[in-house]
């Protein structure tokens, strides 16, 4: 039985709460790990902000991540849009989702704000000072071009929902990396070369701008797909320049290059972690299959994913062989991502609403 939704959209102050993360302290207190001790803040914070105390008791909440963590590809921003939306659905915040999965949604709805706005905080809980660019994509879905303007100009944030589908393999290098070492040697290589990197940075937004046009049109045919495979291209090889590549990820880009399965580009940081593949149109099932078994003897781990899909979702369902699957136990036995999608996944439930 859902909640009734008459609270009205409470939305988070721009900073955590100190009294709150006061009051957490002690129940942290013990947690060694850094990755489960952000974990638990968020949760304890997005329950304790947005649950009232009414909320019935006895409630069990288990998560899992078919997203790499630590990977730089946005799983505590996911966990944390999962966490306010449960929480603010629980806590009569926010309506039940009723969008499916191939309608169009044109407008953000209050839902989805109040979700991205919370799951801000959730990342702040873990990461201190995050772009808010993961949950954004998280709560609504598609994409973000984000800009980050000097001289205490805001940054702009444009939301870009209904993209054309299309198809990425990402692959983890399982290469650490140290985002503010990264961070530092460009900016070190901007100032010892500032008329150099200023022509670099500048092509690297010309090349954002002219993929973010290109994305905007509601079909993107045959050469709309080879001017983004190129722009793919071209951006890599500028962040190629900047210093910011790892021979792994040059060694997956070379693996996608020799069997022109499409355009590889580092992620995030760099120096590591992921990257991404836009992969050509066409591509028969053995070439991709051969790409995945190199990519794994090199010991790298990779899977396929969809750029434009639906954001933050809700399972809500009568089946009675789903509900009787849907136990804590069997959730948690799971052996692997394919494993949770297949028994619980938008692609093989249609019982998934979104907002």
């Amino acid at each position: 039985m859902a909640p009734k939704s008459d609270t009205p959209h409470v939305l988070p102050p721009k900073n955590l709460d100190p009294e709150l993360i006061s009051d957490l302290g002690p129940l942290l207190s013990a947690i060694d790990s850094p990755l489960h001790y952000g974990a638990a803040y968020a949760f304890l914070y997005l329950f304790v902000s947005l649950c009232p105390r009414s909320t019935p008791g006895g409630l069990t909440f288990t998560m899992r991540s078919t997203l790499p963590i630590g990977a730089g590809l946005g799983s505590s921003a996911s966990m944390s849009v999962c966490l306010a939306s449960a929480f603010g659905y629980i806590g009569g915040h926010i309506k039940e989702a009723t969008f499916y999965r191939d309608s169009k949604i044109t407008n953000d709805s209050d839902e989805c704000n109040f979700i991205d706005k919370w799951s801000f905080m959730g990342e702040k809980c873990i990461h201190g000072n995050p772009s808010g660019i993961d949950n954004a994509v998280a709560s609504h879905g598609g994409a973000v071009m984000f800009q980050r303007r000097g001289n205490s100009l805001p940054s702009v944030r444009t939301a870009m929902r209904n993209l054309p589908p299309m198809n990425l393999l990402l692959t983890n290098t399982k290469t650490p990396r140290r985002t503010a070492t990264l961070v530092a040697n460009v900016s070190k290589l901007v100032a010892d070369y500032p008329k150099s990197t200023a022509h670099i940075l500048d092509a690297m937004e010309d090349i954002a701008r002219e993929a973010y046009n290109l994305m905007l049109r509601p079909f993107l045919n045959a050469n709309g797909k080879d001017e983004l495979l190129k722009l793919i291209r071209i951006n890599h090889g500028l962040l190629v320049s900047l210093g910011v590549s790892h021979p792994n990820l040059e060694r997956i880009k070379l693996n996608c290059d020799e069997l022109h399965v499409g355009e590889t580009k580092l992620t995030g940081a760099g120096g590591g972690g992921c990257a991404i593949t836009l992969l050509r149109d066409g591509i028969k099932p053995e070439v991709l299959t051969e790409l995945e078994n190199r990519l794994e003897k090199l010991g790298f781990e990779s899977f396929k994913a969809t750029l434009g899909g639906k954001g933050v979702g809700l399972l809500t369902t009568n089946d009675s062989a789903l509900l009787k699957n849907m136990t804590v136990k069997n959730f948690i036995n799971f052996k692997s991502r394919d494993n949770i999608e297949e028994s619980i996944g938008c692609t093989y439930v249609g019982d998934w609403r979104y907002w």
